[in-house]
């Protein structure tokens, strides 16, 4: 089965020199078209999210985001276990 795989590579803001909660809206484009909008909240690092697009339309993907702190994302398609919706942990 296949998913948008939105991974965050850190997302986090700076208060007085320490790491606090952020918070980031992901836009997600298969060519020029909109296909999701997820909001994120909290510290992050290399966290995935496994998405289901049902206007996904095929077309290369890029994603841009706002945050109120610093966040870095990518964006990808792949094949995920239609048990575990790519949840690894749940093989264990």
């Amino acid at each position: 089965m296949e998913r948008i795989k939105l991974t965050i590579h850190h997302l986090h803001k700076q208060v007085a020199g320490e790491k606090q909660s952020a918070q980031a809206t992901a836009r997600i484009y298969a060519g020029d078209k909109l296909i999701l909008t997820e909001t994120m909240q909290g510290q992050a690092a290399w966290y995935d999210r496994f998405i289901h697009a049902k206007d996904d339309n095929g077309q290369p993907l890029r994603v841009e985001w706002d945050c109120d702190g610093e966040a870095s994302m990518d964006v990808s398609r792949v094949e995920v276990c239609a048990c575990c919706g790519g949840d690894e942990s749940l093989h264990r």
